[in-house]
C-alpha cells in the first residue's frame, strides 16, 4: 500500500489548467467544468490527476488508454488492471489518496465547529455517549467520522451503508478496532495519519501493512509530470 497527500495550496506560480483539464477524459472534464468555486475543480482533478500519475508509473499505461467505471454504489475503479485497488478523499486544502493490490479506504477532514447533536444521526449510541465524555469533542467527532468513512469506503457501499450501524472502538496501544451487531471484526485494520493538525485522516484495510506516514507530493511536481507527457506527443 502507498498512501500519498497533496495540498492543493500550495503552489507558488501558475499551472497550465487548460493543459492539466486535457489530462482527463471528455465526461470528466465536462463535469469539473460544471464547478461553480475553482477550489473543488482543483481538488477534484488533481485527485484523479494522481491516480493517473500512480497507473502510469506502475503499469505503463499511456493516459489515453486510462478509463475510471463506478460500481453500483459509485465507488471508482480502473478497468485496465484488476489488481489495481485506489481511494481518495479530499478536505479543505488536501487531497489524498491510499493505492493497494486489495481493496482501500481513506477518508480526510477537517476540523471544524459544528453542532455535536448531529452525531446522534450518524453515530452509534456509544460513539455519542464516547464523544460527548471525550476532552476534545470536535476533534473527537472527526477523528470517529474519517474511521467511519474509510470503513465504508472500503467496503464500496456508500451511503447505502448506515454510518450508525456499527462502532469505532479505541482500544489499548493506540489500536483502532470496528464492532458490529455486538461483535469485533477481524481483519479490518485502522490507520491514523497526521499530515496537519487542523485536519483527521484514516485509512482503512483487510491488512496491516500500512506504511508509517503518508508521501507529501507536491502540486506542482503533479502538474509538472503531465506537463511533461502533453510535451512529448
Amino acid at each position: 500500500m502507498v498512501v500519498f497527500a497533496l495540498n492543493i495550496f500550495d503552489l507558488t506560480g501558475d499551472l497550465e489548467y487548460k493543459t492539466l483539464l486535457a489530462q482527463v477524459d471528455e465526461a470528466k472534464r465536462f463535469k469539473l467544468l460544471k464547478f461553480i468555486h475553482s477550489e473543488d475543480l482543483q481538488r477534484s482533478l488533481f485527485a484523479e490527476l494522481l491516480i493517473r500519475k500512480l497507473l502510469i508509473e506502475r503499469y505503463r499505461l499511456n493516459n489515453k488508454e486510462i478509463r475510471f467505471l463506478v460500481n453500483e454504489y459509485g465507488k471508482p475503479y480502473c478497468d485496465r488492471v484488476d489488481d489495481f485497488h485506489f481511494n481518495v478523499s479530499h478536505s479543505g486544502d488536501w487531497v489524498v489518496c491510499a493505492v493497494d493490490r486489495v481493496p482501500v479506504g481513506i477518508d480526510i477532514e477537517k476540523i471544524s465547529a459544528i453542532d455535536l447533536d448531529i452525531s446522534k444521526n450518524f453515530f452509534s449510541e456509544q460513539e455519542h455517549q464516547d464523544l460527548m465524555q471525550s476532552d476534545d469533542p470536535f476533534e473527537y467527532f472527526f477523528t470517529l467520522w474519517s474511521l467511519k468513512e474509510s470503513y465504508i469506503k472500503l467496503i464500496g457501499k456508500g451511503l447505502s451503508h448506515p454510518l450508525n450501524s456499527f462502532s469505532m472502538k479505541m482500544l489499548s496501544g493506540s489500536r483502532i478496532g470496528i464492532e458490529v451487531n455486538n461483535a469485533m471484526l477481524e481483519n479490518t485494520h485502522f490507520k491514523q495519519y497526521s499530515i496537519d493538525r487542523s485536519y483527521k485522516m484514516a485509512v482503512c484495510s483487510s491488512h496491516a501493512d500500512m506504511p508509517e506516514q503518508a508521501t507529501i507530493i507536491s502540486k506542482n511536481e503533479l502538474a509538472d509530470h503531465f506537463l511533461l507527457l502533453e510535451a512529448q506527443y
